[in-house]
C-alpha cells in the first residue's frame, strides 16, 4: 500500500507539473500575441497616419523664393483637434490647443524666430469647433473678417517701443493725415487719412495704437500691433472694423488668452 501510495503521489506530481507547463505556455503565447498586435498598431500609426500639415509644411520664406501663388502664400491649416501643441517663443513655452492654431513656422529652430497664427471668434474668442466652423472665414484677405480675429505672433524683432511709435504716428498724422488727433467715442482719438484712419487710446495696459482701413466693398478691417508678453516679437490682431470701439477689450482679452497658454 505504501508503494502504491508513493506511485500515486509521483503520478499526481507529474500531472500537476504538466498542467503548470501548459498554463505557462498559454500565458506566453497570449503575451506574444498582444505584443504583436500592439506593434502592428503602432507601426500602422507611424506609417499610415497622416502627419499634421501644421507641424510639417513648407516655410513661408521658401514659398516666396520659389514664387508661390497668392493662394499658397495665404494657405492655413485649421483643425478641430484639441490636442495641445507646445510652442517655444521668446522666453516662454506656450501649450496651445490645436483648434486655435492655423499656422506655425519654427523652421529656424530659434524660439526668437518662431511665427504662429491663432484664429478665434468674437465676442468670446472661441476656437474652431464643429458647431462654429462655418463662421470662420476661409480667407479674410478676400472676404473680410466677419466675427473673426486673426492673431499673428511673430518673432524676428524686439518688442515695440511705445514712446517711439507714438511720436511716429503723431508725425504721420501731421504730414499725411488730418493734422492732429481728435477725440471720438469711448475715449479713442482719431486721425483721418486718405485710405486709413489712425486710432489712439491710453489704457492701464499701455497705449493702444492701431489703424483701420477705410470701408470698401471687399474689406473693412483694423490692425493692432502690440507686445507679445514674451519679452520679444510683435503681436498683431486683425478684425472687422465694426468692432473698432471694442479694440481695447479685444486686445486685453486676447493677451489674457495667450498668457493662459504659457507654462508657469
Amino acid at each position: 500500500m505504501a508503494e502504491f501510495g508513493r506511485r500515486q503521489d509521483y503520478t499526481t506530481s507529474i500531472s500537476s507539473g504538466a498542467e503548470t507547463s501548459d498554463w505557462t505556455k498559454w500565458v506566453v503565447r497570449l503575451v506574444v500575441a498582444i505584443a504583436l498586435i500592439a506593434g502592428s498598431f503602432l507601426s500602422y500609426k507611424m506609417l499610415y497616419q497622416p502627419v499634421d500639415p501644421l507641424l510639417k509644411h513648407e516655410p513661408f520664406e521658401e514659398k516666396l523664393q520659389r514664387r508661390a501663388s497668392v493662394e499658397e502664400l495665404r494657405q492655413n491649416y485649421p483643425s478641430l483637434d484639441t490636442t495641445t501643441i507646445p510652442i517655444a517663443f521668446g522666453d516662454k513655452i506656450y501649450k496651445i490647443p490645436r483648434n486655435y492654431l492655423v499656422d506655425l513656422n519654427r523652421s529656424s529652430g530659434d524660439p526668437k524666430e518662431t511665427r504662429f497664427e491663432i484664429y478665434v471668434l468674437l465676442p468670446n474668442l472661441e476656437p474652431r469647433t464643429a458647431n462654429n466652423a462655418d463662421r470662420f472665414v476661409k480667407s479674410p484677405f478676400d472676404g473680410g473678417y466677419g466675427d473673426q480675429v486673426v492673431a499673428t505672433i511673430r518673432g524676428g524683432q524686439e518688442e515695440l517701443n511705445w514712446s517711439e511709435r507714438r511720436l511716429l504716428w503723431n508725425r504721420w498724422c501731421e504730414e499725411k493725415g488730418s493734422g492732429a488727433f481728435r477725440t471720438v467715442e469711448s475715449g479713442y482719438q482719431l486721425c483721418e487719412a486718405a485710405n486709413s484712419d489712425l486710432y489712439l487710446k491710453d489704457t492701464p495696459e499701455g497705449p493702444l495704437i492701431f489703424v483701420c482701413r477705410k470701408v470698401t466693398d471687399k474689406r473693412s478691417d483694423c490692425t493692432i500691433a502690440d507686445r507679445t508678453g514674451a519679452q520679444w516679437g510683435v503681436l498683431t490682431l486683425d478684425f472687422n472694423r465694426k468692432y473698432v470701439y471694442q479694440a481695447d477689450e479685444i486686445r486685453k482679452r486676447f493677451r489674457s488668452l495667450l498668457d493662459s497658454f504659457a507654462e508657469e
